[in-house]
């Protein structure tokens, strides 16, 4: 592992001293996106039996407060508020993604800096400013501890998430630098989420409580709770316990000059991004008018990450098909889509859908970058049919629009929030100029009674 002295400390100054006026617009703009992004996607989820259960569980340990819950009635404490709003945003892994790393930033960041800025009142600009901090530490530490990370078995949006969150915290309560530090330390001790959990409810709950932990370290930094110096860069610190091959100078690397969270990309499919290329040349056979029934045989060639990650080959449930390439090429083909709906346990356990997924076999290409794959489907008739796909839609070479962004938001809120999902689009978009949230909280609950 190379050595940084002071990394910890020179990315804590990063994140305490940024201000808006440093920040160039595709990052600004970035920080918009992921901000909408995941505040849709929290309404959608709002319901979900993760969240359900999550809310109960609060419930039955007494826990209630005046954090808002985007979705819901309910209000908890700030750092609950967080927990409950991360699992949200990331659980119909719907989310967006800094591909480097395979980070999904926006679950713990938004959901950390939701909470704190309605406690603090923080303003639109101070809301983005923290957001880009948030997002640019986490990618950055993420792609210094490099592919070694995620190849230990750590989940990436559980571990940098935790970084991210408390510095976005952490920029909203006005830490020093020093303190910036003490809250790195503080958040980084706690800094866990495994490869294990994938296709199961605890998946989300990693950045959930990345949330919780970057609030609450956040918090007890302002109140001068210490940490040590060297919470990344040290002996015993993440970068030498978490990563077998660490470049510790790709984390400061022009820092304050490219900007990582410009980087981020967001899924228009609600599972696994890894697999999104498949799901595309799904779609594109779908379109050249190729049905299931007349498939005989499909190969598809990715990268080797796609079974790392996604290698479910007959999902028991929605959960564990979003992890499965199979199921993705499967519902590509059948409907033109992979939303939630898509993701359903009925439709993992479908039979036709089943039929589709037996046919698929998978051969891994190093050289095949992980936004691209090959298909090649044998029909029926003895004729044969090649999809390529060279980069997914939603990648950053083949990023969605402003207008897609939309109709997703739209999509996801506004089964639970109705009309009021187009004015809560049109306030997020002029976020810039906002003296608080608190137009954004109330166009995003609904009563219980209306449930």
């Amino acid at each position: 592992m190379t050595t940084a002295p002071g990394l910890s400390d020179h990315l804590a100054t990063f994140a305490a001293d940024l201000q808006w006026t440093d920040i160039p617009e595709p990052a600004r703009q970035g920080a918009r996106r992921i901000l909408g992004n995941a505040i849709g996607l929290a309404i959608g989820a709002s319901d979900h039996d993760s969240v359900q259960r999550t809310i109960g569980a609060l419930d039955d340990l007494g826990l209630h407060g005046h954090s808002a819950v985007l979705g819901r009635e309910e209000s908890l404490p700030v750092a609950w508020a967080a927990l409950v709003t991360g699992i949200a945003i990331h659980v119909e892994d719907f989310d967006d993604t800094h591909l480097r790393t395979v980070l999904h930033p926006g679950a713990p960041i938004v959901a950390a800096v939701l909470a704190v800025a309605q406690q603090e009142r923080s303003t639109g600009q101070q809301v983005l400013t923290a957001i880009v901090a948030g997002t640019e530490v986490s990618a950055r530490v993420g792609n210094g501890l490099g592919a070694a990370h995620f190849n230990r078995g750590w989940h990436v949006t559980g571990t940098m998430g935790h970084l991210g969150a408390v510095v976005a915290a952490g920029h909203l309560l006005g830490l020093t630098a020093a303190q910036m530090t003490h809250a790195i330390s503080v958040a980084s001790t706690q800094a866990q989420g495994h490869t294990e959990q994938l296709g199961s409810m605890t998946k989300a709950l990693h950045p959930g409580k990345a949330a919780y932990d970057g609030v609450e370290a956040a918090y007890l930094a302002r109140d001068g709770f210490t940490g040590p110096a060297a919470p990344i860069e040290g002996r015993r610190g993440m970068a030498a316990l978490m990563s077998a091959a660490a470049d510790l100078g790709e984390i400061v690397a022009d820092l304050g000059s490219v900007w990582e969270t410009a980087q981020v990309a967001f899924k228009p499919y609600a599972c696994g991004i890894v697999s999104h290329p498949v799901i595309d040349a799904g779609v594109g056979l779908r379109r050249r008018g190729i049905e299931a029934d007349q498939l005989v045989s499909v190969a598809v060639v990715v990268n080797p990450i796609v079974l790392d990650v996604m290698g479910v080959a007959d999902p028991a449930d929605g959960l564990l098909s979003k992890f499965s390439v199979y199921h993705c090429f499967a519902v590509g083909l059948m409907d033109g889509a992979a939303g939630p709906v898509q993701y359903s346990d009925a439709r993992a356990r479908d039979g036709a859908t089943a039929g589709v997924r037996k046919k698929v076999t998978v051969t891994l290409d190093a050289s095949m970058p992980r936004d691209a794959c090959r298909v090649e489907v044998v029909l029926v008739d003895g004729s044969s049919l090649v999809e390529e796909v060279v980069h997914a839609v939603g990648s950053v070479d083949s990023p969605l629009t402003g207008h897609q962004l939309r109709g997703k938001f739209l999509t996801v809120a506004e089964p639970v929030i109705g009309d009021a999902a187009a004015e809560l689009w049109d306030v997020l978009e002029r976020i810039d100029t906002a003296a608080d949230l608190e137009g954004v909280f109330a166009l995003a609950r609904v009563p219980v009674t209306t449930r």
